[in-house]
């Protein structure tokens, strides 16, 4: 009988630890706003080294253009890419956090890479929107839901 309650309360947190994950993970906060612009496919591998870029792949790769709109307020909530993103600011300014709760403030013009199943969380703290390009360089054959992995937040409080 002990053995039987103790599975079951085994089984009972393990439940707990699978929906809290699931709830813990943050979606955009909105207003987010987006449209995807294009999306072709580079079948042969790539091998550049320009002195100052190198790229290569080892199998074929999709790159796709995304805009992205962060109205005032909001967050792309926490999450992680498959592949690389390279995101350029068009206009306005954002910040963007990384899993150690630190954070770079990214103006008009600038640009930053996001890469790796690290959680990273883009926020608009101002009153006026900011617009984003993304090029994503990913594995074939992802659909555009596949491009982004919502994640729970690393620890930052209030930083949603």
């Amino acid at each position: 009988m002990i053995r039987l309650s103790m599975r079951g309360l085994l089984l009972a947190a393990a439940l707990v630890i699978v929906i809290a994950g699931t709830v813990l993970a943050t979606a955009p906060i909105q207003p987010v706003s987006s449209s995807f612009l294009s999306r072709g496919t580079v079948t042969e591998r790539v091998h550049f080294n320009t002195g100052e870029v190198k790229f290569q792949n080892k199998a074929s790769i999709d790159h796709v253009v995304q805009t992205i709109t962060f109205g005032p307020g909001a967050s792309s909530g926490w999450h992680s890419h498959p592949g690389v993103l390279m995101v350029s600011v068009t206009s306005g300014t954002l910040k963007h956090y990384f899993a150690d709760c630190s954070f770079d403030t990214v103006l008009t013009g600038e640009a930053f890479i996001e890469s790796g199943s690290h959680a990273t969380l883009v926020r608009n703290d101002t009153a006026s929107p900011a617009v984003v390009h993304v090029s994503y360089v990913v594995p074939t054959g992802l659909t555009n839901a596949q491009l982004r992995e919502d994640r729970a937040n690393p620890g930052c409080a209030g930083i949603n």
